[in-house]
C-alpha cells in the first residue's frame, strides 16, 4: 500500500495488502498478539515474538487500517477515483481537471491506481465504500470491478461509470464513443486512397474498448467496400515488432494506433526501415497528446474534450450526491479530428523519377587549403562516403518524398556491396544496378578545405561499362517515369541514349552537366531543365559573360528551362518568361560537396508531387543550403518532412501552402 498527499489530491497505489490476521500467520502467533504490538500493549510479550511480528509488518509495508481510514475520512469530504493508471496522457490530464473542479468546492480527491489487474478493482470500490467516500469515478479495466459496484448500489452514494457503456447498469455512464472515434480515425485515411490499413491496439486495458474500437474500424472498412482481415488488428503484446514488421514489408499504407505510446513505437519501426511518413505511410492516433505534436512530422489524431468529460463526470456525480436527480441518461464525450502532417493521399501513380549516373565511393581528405600544382599536403582527417552524383541524387529523391530508380553499374567489390546495400535501405529501386567483373567501383577524391570549398578527381571504374545498350536492356524501367536526372560522369554515348528514351516516352529530362562540354543540338532541343554551377556554364557558353546571359543563350537553343547555381550567392531561374534570383540561406560552410546533387533531387521530387517551379526551388535552395553546413553528401540530405519542418519555422507557413 502506497498513499500520497499533495494540495487536495490523496494517490492510493493498490496492492494486494496484508492483514493482520496475515500477519499473525506468518508470524505464527494469534491475531490478538499482532494487535498488542501495534499498539503498544505487548509488556506480556517475549522480545523474540515482538521482532518477529515487527520485521514481518517492516517487510510488508503494513499500515494500520485505522491509520489510513483517519487520513482518508477527512471530514467525510472524499471523492474517490480509480483510474488503471496515470502513464496515459488522457487519465494524467482527466485526473487534474477533476482536481481543479474538486479543490473548488473543498472536496478531497482520492486516487486508487489498479495497475491493470482486476483484483484491485475490487479492493479500490471497497476501500472507498470502507471510507465512506462520497463518491466515485470508476474507470473500470475488468468486469469483475464492474460487477463490485453494481452490487455495492445499496451502500454508495453516488458513482459515474467513465469510458464503460453498460445497460441498464443502476449508476450513471460518461464515456468516450469508442466507436465512432475509430470509426472517424479510419475514415479519414480512407478518404485520402490509403487502403491497406492496420489497427494498433495497447497491450493493456479494457477488452470492451478493444471491442468498440476493432469495430469501429471494421464498420469504416466496410463503408468503403474493404473487408478487413483479423491479422490487421494488432494487440501491442510481445509479438507485436515482428507481427507489425511482416506487415510492412507486405505494403501496407497507413496505421491508426490507440495511443501515444504506439504511435511513437512506429515511428521507430518506420524510421528503422527507412519508410517516409507520410509519403509511405500515413498515422493516426486515436487519442490525441502533446507528445504526438514534437513527432516529426507531427501526427494527425482524434482529440477528445477531456475538460468537457470531466466537467460533465464531476457534475453527475455532484448531482446524485446532492440528491438533485434520480435518473441520469448516459453521456458521450465530444472528440474531433485535429489534421497535423501524418496523413498523406496515397497515389493510385506513384511519382517516379529515373536517376541515370554515378555511383561511387567518395574519398574525403579535409587539407588546410586546396593544393596548388607541385604542392603536397598532409590531411588533417579521412572519411569514406557512399556517394557519386548518381547515388546522392537517388537518395535525395527517395528522403524528399518520390519513388527513385535507380541505372548504374557497380564492381564486385567491398565498395560496391557497400554502395548496392545504402541505396537499397534508402528505398531506391535497385532494378537498373547491376555488378560487373572487369571494373571496380568508381571512386571520388575529394579534398575539401577549412571553408567548405572543394575539389574532386574521380575514377569512373564501372560507371564506365554503362554502356548504350545497357541503357537500351533497361528501357522497361522508364515506363511511368516524370523525371530523368542525368549527369556526365557517365560515357556521353550513354547520356544521348537516354535522351533519346527520355523524348521517345515523353519524360521530362533534368540535366546536371559535370564534368562539362559542350552538347549537341539533339540533348538541347530535349532538355527540360539545364542545371549547371558557373563553372561548368563557362564551359557550355564561353562567349556570353554573365550567368543571364549565358542561360539565355542556352534556351535559344532549346532548352525550356535553365537554373545556375551560384554556391553562397544562391541561384538565377530563366526562362522565356524572365529572370527570378533566388538567395541562398544563411548556414555555416562546413562542406559543400554534393550540395547541386541535393538541390536537383529536391527539386525533381517537389515538381514530381506537384509543386510549382517557384516554390520548388525556394524548398530546393534551403535544402541544398543546409547541407553545406553537414559533412558529406547523403549525411547532408534531409527528408521531405525535416525540410518542410525548417522551412515553416523559418517563414511560418504551412505545408498545404507550400503545395497551392
Amino acid at each position: 500500500m502506497k498513499i500520497a498527499f499533495w494540495r487536495n489530491l490523496t494517490v492510493f497505489e493498490g496492492e494486494i495488502t496484508m492483514t493482520i490476521r496475515d500477519i499473525a500467520k506468518a508470524a505464527g502467533v494469534s491475531a490478538a498478539t499482532v494487535s498488542r504490538i501495534i499498539n503498544h500493549k505487548d509488556e506480556n510479550i517475549s522480545e523474540e515474538t515482538r521482532r518477529r511480528v515487527l520485521q514481518i509488518i517492516e517487510e510488508h509495508e503494513y499500515v494500520p487500517y485505522a491509520k489510513v481510514r483517519d487520513r482518508l475520512l477527512q471530514s467525510n469530504r472524499t471523492i474517490g477515483v480509480i483510474l488503471p493508471s496515470l502513464g496515459s496522457p488522457f487519465f494524467a490530464s482527466f485526473i487534474e481537471h477533476i482536481q481543479t473542479l474538486a479543490a473548488s468546492d473543498n472536496y478531497t480527491l482520492s486516487l486508487y491506481l489498479t495497475q491493470n489487474r482486476p483484483k484491485l478493482e475490487e479492493q479500490a470500490i471497497l476501500h472507498f465504500l470502507d471510507i465512506h467516500a462520497l463518491g466515485i469515478l470508476y474507470f473500470p479495466e475488468s468486469d469483475n470491478g464492474i460487477a463490485a459496484l453494481k452490487h455495492s448500489q445499496d451502500q454508495l452514494r453516488s458513482a459515474v461509470l467513465m469510458d464503460c457503456e453498460t445497460p441498464e447498469f443502476p449508476f450513471p455512464q460518461v464515456y468516450r464513443d469508442f466507436f465512432n472515434i475509430a470509426k472517424t480515425g479510419t475514415t479519414a485515411l480512407l478518404k485520402q486512397n490509403n487502403r491497406r490499413l492496420v489497427l494498433l491496439l495497447s497491450g493493456e486495458g479494457s477488452f470492451r474498448v478493444h471491442e468498440q474500437l476493432a469495430d469501429g474500424y471494421r464498420e469504416a472498412m466496410l463503408s468503403y467496400g474493404i473487408t478487413p482481415d483479423d491479422s490487421t488488428i494488432l494487440k501491442a503484446d510481445d509479438s507485436f515488432h515482428t507481427a507489425f514488421e511482416q506487415l510492412t514489408d507486405a505494403g501496407i499504407d497507413g496505421v491508426i494506433c490507440q495511443n501515444a505510446y504506439l504511435t511513437s513505437e512506429v515511428y521507430c519501426i518506420a524510421s528503422r526501415k527507412h519508410f517516409l511518413i507520410p509519403s509511405d505511410l500515413s498515422v493516426l492516433c486515436l487519442e490525441d497528446s502533446i507528445s504526438l505534436e514534437q513527432l516529426l512530422p507531427p501526427v494527425t489524431a482524434i482529440r477528445t474534450d477531456i475538460s468537457q468529460m470531466a466537467k460533465t463526470a464531476y457534475h453527475t456525480l455532484l448531482s446524485q450526491i446532492n440528491a438533485k436527480k434520480n435518473v441520469f441518461p448516459s453521456q458521450t464525450a465530444a472528440f474531433s479530428l485535429i489534421q497535423r502532417r501524418s496523413i498523406q493521399a496515397h497515389k493510385e501513380f506513384a511519382t517516379k523519377i529515373m536517376i541515370a549516373g554515378s555511383l561511387n565511393m567518395d574519398i574525403t581528405l579535409k587539407v588546410p587549403h586546396l593544393p596548388h600544382m607541385g604542392e603536397t599536403l598532409l590531411a588533417s582527417h579521412l572519411d569514406y562516403w557512399t556517394g557519386g552524383k548518381g547515388a546522392n541524387q537517388a537518395i535525395g529523391v527517395s528522403r524528399f518524398g518520390a519513388n527513385a530508380y535507380m541505372l548504374g553499374r557497380l564492381g564486385i567489390d567491398p565498395y560496391g556491396r557497400q554502395l548496392y546495400e545504402q541505396l537499397s535501405n534508402e528505398n531506391v529501386d535497385m532494378q537498373g544496378v547491376s555488378f560487373v567483373n572487369s571494373h571496380p567501383t568508381g571512386t571520388a577524391y575529394i579534398t575539401v578545405q577549412g571553408n567548405g570549398g572543394n575539389t574532386i578527381v574521380v575514377n569512373p571504374g564501372a560507371n564506365a561499362t554503362l554502356t548504350p545498350s545497357y541503357v537500351a536492356e533497361n528501357q522497361a524501367l522508364f515506363s511511368g517515369v516524370l523525371y530523368c536526372l542525368v549527369q556526365m560522369e557517365i560515357p556521353f554515348p550513354s547520356v544521348e541514349k537516354i535522351f533519346e528514351i527520355c523524348g521517345q516516352m515523353n519524360i521530362k529530362v533534368i540535366l546536371k552537366p559535370s564534368p562539362a562540354q559542350i552538347l549537341p543540338p539533339a540533348i538541347l532541343q530535349e532538355l527540360f531543365l539545364l542545371v549547371p554551377n558557373q563553372e561548368e556554364m563557362a564551359v557550355l557558353c564561353p562567349n556570353e559573360n554573365t550567368p543571364e546571359l549565358q542561360a539565355r543563350t542556352m534556351l535559344s537553343k532549346g532548352v525550356q528551362n535553365v537554373i545556375v547555381t551560384l554556391g553562397d550567392k544562391g541561384c538565377i531561374y530563366v526562362n522565356h518568361e524572365g529572370t527570378m534570383h533566388f538567395d541562398a540561406y544563411p548556414y555555416p560552410s562546413v562542406d559543400s560537396t554534393g550540395a547541386s546533387d541535393i538541390f536537383i533531387s529536391c527539386l525533381a521530387a517537389q515538381l514530381a508531387n506537384g509543386c510549382d517551379m517557384k516554390k520548388a526551388i525556394e524548398l530546393s535552395t534551403l535544402a541544398a543550403s543546409f547541407s553545406v553546413s553537414k559533412e558529406g553528401v547523403q549525411n547532408a540530405i534531409l527528408n521531405r518532412e525535416m525540410l518542410y519542418d525548417l522551412y515553416e519555422k523559418k517563414f511560418s507557413i504551412s505545408v498545404n501552402q507550400l503545395e497551392e
